[in-house]
């Protein structure tokens, strides 16, 4: 008899096959119902690099299929971003000479002229048009670092301004420009979120939102689908090159996303096909003997320009400031886009990753690190670890689909799909306490293989309607999880190290034994309602979902197998208000639930975690630049938190709560010059609990953030083509763990303290030194430039040390 996974199994992969049969089918009726009156203007997609102002509007007028009369006097010394996106004639010359103080003024049917402002005779429309971004989509590309519409938090392309929850979006334009690595790194300039808990050890990306996280908790989507994780080690990574945005979600999202953390969650959206031509291949090299090359290229394949191709692929190879460690990958992502007709549209998204290298990943003793040692403080470059010994190996790939269909411009049907395995291979040996003499290592070791291998479907159907004078954007949907994991683990004590005089080379005396042997398969199934309802300046959002859960681990040690279903709905409600002058006052209400398996100390199963949310703010969207501000307040409350004495002691009478203030701001002063701020305050609590921390703050939620990034590209005859920016981080003091543990009475409080880092950026435009150089960069980026010492820590005798100062420079050539 078929079980329960299987079935549901069999009906998702099922309903892939049936809609790729339908779009078939749809796509030639679909082409006999465009309405050839509904656009007045040609939109067109645009990747145009930036560089001089000249070059930017030639290319622009090429690909336009203009005719642009230029006064070189007028462009001179002047520079521009260049554009990226779908835009109109008109449009796409406001984008581009937005703040330059000079205007296309159109003298025939597809010919311009460019003036300076205040001589043209026919004024083009207010600069908010352009700040609008109306040709902007919330799943493409952003032209400079202030995104103006997401998905993430309601499904549908809404403006960031109409949406009644905190949302940041980190650019690919902003990543680069700060030297972003990974998805950790991305985020260090948004609020509300403690992206680098591990410090130096970045093989896995586990932020902590809103005084919220855990390693092994759901907190990571990719274009909108959950990645799969293994209770283990078997947990995939999303190379940062590959996606176009990374997208931060505060607060609860059961709702629209089932099982989730209280505090939020990260979307990255990836790279996609696009209609023009372009490209670009980067060479980089740096600290720690870094080395890295990348390649991003996509095209139409035919003329008619309905298949598209993109091709994003990336290898790199470097040390770590840890003594004996290597980091390596291995990247590729190819992907195509098949517009069956005008209305209808497939995108087939893969991608393959191999890292046969994962860089440091152990920890440090508490004494010694986090405080001081009489016998000296551990070095920065230690190696807890055995070369000899220490292996780490991950392979992962995925093959996913994004379907759409619009019926009318009412009706709508999409489904996303996506399959991804991750096979993970590790040992090594770890600290495990401090010996009495104060400087050597007690050790154990551990040998792991491990894989998951996951299967997410998302069935939307979205419909707008009247109601009256209610306008109302209507979505259904119904996705469909399921993970199946496997899980070896043998372990055993290690010789120990004294960190004052390292010896390795310790692999052939080690003995280990089998501790974990264990399958287990999660199926999850959930539908959800929600409403959009927009009347006048005010916006309702309402949502709902009822979600089932089913887990099930067989322990192939003991021979037993244990299975546990549980059931949630889920709501959110959301009031927001516009006012004309680009203020947004919101407050909304939300929920989220998180299964907990296994049994208390009764033997009793362990209910599902559940949160809510309280949120006020408000957002604002300047009038004549390029900006968006974003003040909030917090209030979560997470119940039946699972507290965990030891393996046959786990009490869920739990609660933490967390209070905060978020304040983010992303302007564009003018075409040269951008600003990124944020700051956050909170106040986060464990409010019942059976340890001793309850009253204090959650493990590594620090009490106040705050940074800021400034860079200015300068149109000055003498510095033209130079890009110089700063910024500054500050990640306040927090809790560490306890010593010796959280439920000995007496026990110490591990206080981490604050710390503040400096990050600057230089780049170049190698085409004002030679023309033929055109789309050639050159970049410098350097990271903790005053090469400040800082720690970690997430519990007694498991801290790191953050990276110190890293260097490295890039050279990039795009067309």
């Amino acid at each position: 008899m078929p079980s329960l996974h299987d079935t549901l199994r069999r009906r998702a992969l099922a309903q892939a096959v049936l809609l790729a049969l339908g779009s078939v089918i749809i796509a030639p009726a679909s082409a006999q119902q465009v309405d050839s009156g509904s656009r007045t203007e040609l939109l067109t997609e645009y990747s145009t690099p930036g560089g001089s102002l000249d070059q930017v509007l030639n290319q622009f007028a090429t690909t336009a299929g203009i005719l642009l009369a230029i006064d070189g006097s007028l462009t001179e010394g002047r520079t521009s971003r260049g554009l990226v996106g779908t835009y109109n004639v008109r449009e796409g010359l406001n984008a581009i000479l937005a703040g330059t103080g000079l205007t296309a003024e159109q003298t025939a049917p597809g010919q311009f002229r460019l003036l300076v402002a205040n001589e043209a005779t026919t004024t083009l429309p207010p600069i908010n048009i352009y700040a609008e971004r109306v040709a902007e989509s919330a799943r493409g590309p952003v032209e400079g670092y202030v995104a103006q519409r997401s998905a993430t938090a309601t499904k549908t392309d809404t403006s960031i301004l109409e949406t009644p929850q905190s949302v940041s979006v980190v650019t690919r334009e902003q990543a680069e420009s700060q030297g972003a690595l990974s998805l950790a790194q991305s985020l260090r300039y948004s609020s509300g979120i403690a992206a680098e808990i591990r410090g130096s050890a970045t093989r896995y990306d586990i932020p902590y939102i809103r005084g919220f996280g855990s390693p092994s908790d759901p907190i990571l989507f990719q274009d909108g689908l959950r990645l799969p994780r293994g209770p283990g080690y078997a947990i995939p990574q999303v190379e940062a090159y590959g996606s176009e945005r990374i997208e931060l979600l505060k607060g609860p999202s059961s709702t629209l996303y089932g099982t989730a953390m209280p505090g939020g969650l990260v979307n990255t959206v990836s790279k996609r096909p696009t209609e023009e031509p372009r490209g670009e291949v980067e060479f980089q090299v740096g600290s720690d003997d870094h080395s890295q090359a990348a390649l991003d290229v996509s095209d139409a394949v035919n003329q008619d320009k309905t298949l598209l191709y993109r091709f994003v692929a990336l290898g790199k190879v470097a040390d770590t400031q840890v003594v004996n460690t290597e980091e390596e990958r291995y990247y590729v992502a190819p992907s195509l886009t098949w517009r069956m007709s005008d209305n209808t549209d497939l995108t087939v998204l893969a991608s393959y990753q191999k890292d046969p290298e994962g860089g440091y990943y152990g920890i440090l003793p508490t004494v010694g690190s986090l405080w001081d040692s009489p016998a000296g403080q551990i070095p920065t470059d230690f190696n807890d670890g055995d070369p000899a010994f220490a292996e780490f190996d991950r392979e992962q790939y995925s093959l996913g689909y994004e379907f759409e269909h619009r019926f009318s411009d009412d009706w709508a049907i999409r489904h996303n799909l996506r399959y991804l395995n991750v096979d993970s291979i590790t040992q090594d040996v770890a600290t495990q306490s401090l010996a009495a003499d104060g400087h050597t290592i007690n050790r154990y070791a551990l040998a792991t293989d491990e894989s998951a291998t996951g299967l997410a479907s998302d069935l939307q159907v979205q419909t707008n309607f009247l109601t009256g004078e209610l306008e109302h954007t209507a979505l259904i949907g119904w996705d469909h999880q399921s993970l199946d994991s496997t899980q070896k683990r043998q372990f055993g004590m290690a010789p120990s190290i004294d960190y004052l005089d390292p010896q390795y080379s310790i692999a052939n005396s080690l003995v280990l034994a089998p501790f974990v042997d264990q399958e287990q398969s999660i199926d999850q199934n959930g539908i959800y309602l929600q409403d959009q309802i927009r009347f006048d300046q005010w916006t309702l959002l309402l949502g709902g979902r009822y979600e089932r859960v089913h887990t099930r681990t067989d322990n192939n040690l003991a021979n037993t197998s244990q299975s546990q279903n549980d059931s949630e709905f889920s709501s959110k409600l959301g009031l927001l208000y516009s006012f004309d002058n680009g203020l947004v006052a919101y407050g909304s209400y939300s929920t989220s639930f998180l299964p907990a398996s296994g049994t208390d100390y009764q033997g009793n199963a362990l209910d599902p975690t559940t949160a809510e949310q309280y949120e006020v703010g408000l957002k604002y969207q300047p009038t004549g630049l390029d900006g968006l501000f974003t003040l909030a307040y917090f209030d979560i409350t997470q119940q039946d938190v699972v507290t965990t004495v030891n393996p046959l002691m786990r009490y869920q009478t739990g609660e933490v709560t967390s209070r905060g203030v978020e304040l983010e701001a992303k302007l564009e002063l003018d075409t040269q010059t951008n600003l990124i701020g944020a700051v956050t305050y909170t106040n986060a609590d464990i409010s019942k609990s059976v340890g001793v921390d309850r009253g204090d703050a959650p493990i590594a939620i620090p009490d106040y953030t705050a940074s800021l990034w400034i860079d200015h590209r300068f149109s000055q005859p003498l510095f033209s083509g130079l890009t110089v920016g700063a910024g500054a981080r500050y990640v306040g003091e927090s809790t560490g763990g306890y010593s010796p543990n959280a439920f000995t009475s007496g026990a110490q409080r591990l206080s981490v303290p604050d710390y503040t880092l400096l990050d600057a950026l230089i780049r170049y435009d190698l085409s004002v030194l030679d023309p033929r150089l055109d789309g050639v960069n050159a970049q410098l980026n350097i990271t903790n430039l005053a090469d400040k010492t800082y720690v970690t820590c997430l519990g007694n005798n498991f801290c790191n040390y953050g990276n110190g100062r890293s260097v490295y420079a890039t050279l990039k050539y795009q067309w």
